[in-house]
């Protein structure tokens, strides 16, 4: 996450009454000071009595912030944002900034944290954040929502954000006139998932690995989620390997053919391997399997195995440029006839140098 260190605008004085720097014993009690203009354009803050109890405490006017200057850059499954956020009142605004993606309808893809935020009252600091966008994702969206929110706190979504609303197209552009308005999240159990027709395969014997599935949402609501491939030696053990496979985000009713690499952690496991098991859920291998999430268990085809090293997918062998000691076998280049008479010159059966 890359965070900038630009702070713009200007905070507003606090006076404060007090005792000055003793260059002499005790400390001298100051008059009242005079009343202090403000600038033109700023607004006042109440301050108490300098006879009560709270004199000099200045009185803290909490009030959303405000987005402005976003640009969005999108480079395969990463996003760049860069924001600037004001803050309009006078009391600190602290916590979270959040971006969510929402279809045609208005309902959330998918929600994300940029970064904390601090933005003093009265001033304005940019941002810049990097956070990772499935395209799974970021290919339905129909519109960009910015908000902050209290810390940790970005997926309450709309309800419970403490920045004005600010929507933008994927492209960057402001969202026009009668883009709906963006939806609260719907929370997703692995219950709203069905999967089907999983296939695993491997690349002749190389370490590339694939699965692809059927995922069907079950319910009445937009979901989504992600799926789970765990490898075991025997059904019933702990499982020996696992990786995420594949984000969707399904309208009520929808379905979609998922297709993702799978990656291990040892690929010289898949000799060990005899069972998998693929899952759906809405954090994928974070939620784990158990009863109410079964998934499908399933024997491992029988013509995956561990990659063979030096071979390449086409089962070729691959040179080492770099290894001085490999061996390469090239072909012997074509020759000129022998001359099985012991002469210098090369023979020939030509009438001319023959005499026939």
């Amino acid at each position: 996450m890359i965070r900038s260190d630009k702070r713009r605008g200007r905070t507003l004085a606090v006076l404060a009454l007090g005792c000055a720097v003793a260059w002499g014993t005790g400390c001298k009690k100051e008059e009242a000071a005079a009343p202090v203009a403000l600038d033109a354009g700023v607004a006042a803050v109440a301050v108490r009595d300098a006879g009560s109890q709270d004199a000099g405490t200045v009185a803290r006017v909490k009030k959303p912030l405000r987005f402005s200057d976003v640009t969005l850059t999108k480079n395969r499954y990463r996003l760049d944002v860069t924001y600037t956020l004001t803050n309009p009142g006078t009391a600190q605004g602290r916590g979270d900034a959040c971006l969510s993606l929402h279809d045609d309808q208005g309902l959330v893809i998918h929600q994300v944290k940029l970064g904390g935020i601090t933005v003093k009252g009265g001033t304005s600091d940019t941002f810049e954040d990097r956070v990772d966008v499935s395209e799974a994702y970021w290919k339905q969206a129909q519109a960009v929502l910015l908000y902050t929110a209290d810390a940790y706190d970005c997926s309450s979504g709309v309800p419970k954000m403490t920045s004005e609303r600010f929507q933008l197209l994927p492209s960057g552009q402001p969202a026009p006139a009668g883009t709906p308005a963006p939806q609260a999240p719907g929370a997703a159990t692995a219950a709203d998932f069905a999967v089907s027709n999983v296939r695993v395969s491997q690349e002749g014997s190389s370490d590339n690995y694939s699965v692809s599935y059927v995922v069907k949402n079950l319910s009445t609501r937009r979901v989504s989620g992600k799926g789970c491939l765990r490898a075991y030696v025997a059904a019933g053990d702990r499982f020996l390997e696992e990786g995420l496979v594949g984000d969707f985000s399904l309208r009520p009713g929808g379905s979609e053919t998922v297709t993702d690499t799978v990656i291990f952690e040892d690929d010289k496991h898949w000799d060990e391997v005899k069972v998998l098991r693929l899952f759906t859920s809405p954090y994928g291998c974070a939620d784990g399997a158990d009863a109410e999430n079964a998934g499908i268990t399933f024997d491992k085809p029988a013509g995956i195995h561990a990659p063979v090293e030096g071979v390449d997918a086409d089962g070729e062998v691959e040179l080492d440029p770099d290894n001085n000691d490999a061996v390469v076998d090239v072909p012997d280049e074509a020759q000129d006839p022998v001359d099985d008479h012991g002469g210098d010159e090369p023979y020939s059966d030509s009438p001319e140098d023959t005499g026939h």
